[in-house]
């Protein structure tokens, strides 16, 4: 007969006998086996809303469609930008995917556009004036970059690598020469990658069969990188830089412009211009021929000395309704503190900006 020692007490028998049958109900209840061979344990937890966790695979393609040309004046891409060999769209990071909730307010996103007068090698070298283009450039989610007088391959990312200076995340897209041949410039986008997203596959050079530009206009198609794709604000950014000797005819082309832009094949309504566009919005605004046509600058000279206003986004209201209505131009000489000697070593325009929502539809 045992002794009353080795039978062990009731309670705890009881237990361990719910210790295992609750064990064994969790690891099934979370749990799936996978194979009998090669035996495999996987996690079957959702997160709240029902669905797994995404990584940056599970995102689908921004766009498959190709881009070709509708307009007869303006036409599908002649020369694609340096950057689209790539042929990869830049997606989003499953952590800033995961971040969103639909239910969550999306700061909205900072559109700009800035001349910088000359932009080229001399300048990068300058501590200075390398220091403040990048401190500019870091106040914006997008900027389109006019006057980039250098065609040296490494000038922009070099830029890029300042911006980036610390725990920047910024990248480009930079089109092709273009201009008349003795003073040949480029034109840029610079843009955060947490924020915003480009198809460099449909990142092109706006095709001028008949040479009414003196500087081709370069195209790009971006998306908010924050929240579910297919709830982000996508956009047409067109950077354009108008010829001040020709800027009459050259302005002219705008509503053209843009309905190239809308009919290049992305079925994309939401065109932003942003430029250097050699005229204020009292003479853009009614060149457009739209009641709804906004410019972000209204009544403000965009020159550091205070004089005249030559740069400015562009926008139809009627389409673009992520407009939020706040723009202007960004005086980086009072941001930064500095004085007139300073800023001319940058450039003599000051950055022009528009704020949208980074939501399709969505309101502030």
């Amino acid at each position: 007969m045992m002794a009353e020692s080795d039978r062990g007490n009731p309670i705890q028998l009881a237990a361990v006998v719910l210790l295992l049958v609750g064990g064994g109900w969790y690891f099934l209840h979370h749990y799936q086996i996978d194979g009998l061979d090669e035996v495999s344990v996987s996690s079957k937890i959702q997160n709240d809303r029902g669905e797994r966790y995404i990584s940056h695979t599970d995102i689908p393609a921004f766009m498959e469609s190709s881009v070709s040309g509708t307009n007869a004046d303006f036409a599908s891409p002649k020369t694609p930008s340096k950057n689209s060999e790539m042929g990869l769209l830049e997606q989003p990071t499953a952590k800033a995917v995961l971040a969103s909730v639909p239910s969550r307010k999306i700061s909205p996103l900072k559109v700009a556009s800035w001349a910088l007068d000359g932009f080229g090698p001399t300048k990068l070298a300058n501590p200075s004036a390398r220091q403040n283009v990048a401190r500019v450039v870091r106040q914006f989610d997008v900027v389109a970059l006019q006057q980039i007088a250098s065609i040296e391959r490494d000038l922009i990312p070099r830029l890029v690598e300042a911006i980036n200076q610390g725990d920047g995340s910024y990248d480009f897209v930079v089109g092709p020469p273009t201009g008349p041949s003795d003073r040949p410039e480029q034109l840029a986008f610079i843009f955060d990658t947490s924020r915003v997203v480009v198809d460099r596959r449909q990142t092109y050079t706006l095709d001028d069969p008949q040479n009414q530009m003196t500087f081709d206009p370069l195209v790009a198609w971006f998306r908010g990188a924050e929240g579910l794709p297919g709830q982000a604000w996508t956009f047409s950014l067109v950077n354009i830089r108008i010829d001040l000797a020709h800027a009459p005819s050259e302005v002219a082309l705008l509503p053209k412009i843009i309905q190239a832009v809308r009919g290049d094949g992305r079925s994309e309504d939401d065109v932003v211009i942003g430029g250097l566009l050699q005229a204020d919005d009292a003479y853009l605004l009614p060149t457009l021929a739209s009641k709804s046509a906004k410019a972000t600058v209204r009544n403000r000279p965009t020159d550091i000395f205070g004089r005249y206003q030559t740069s400015n986004l562009l926008l139809d209201t009627g389409e673009t309704t992520e407009y939020i209505g706040r723009g202007g131009v960004f005086d980086y000489l009072g941001t930064f503190n500095l004085n007139m000697a300073e800023a001319e070593t940058v450039t003599s325009h000051l950055p022009v900006y528009g704020e949208f929502a980074a939501q399709e539809g969505a309101a502030y």
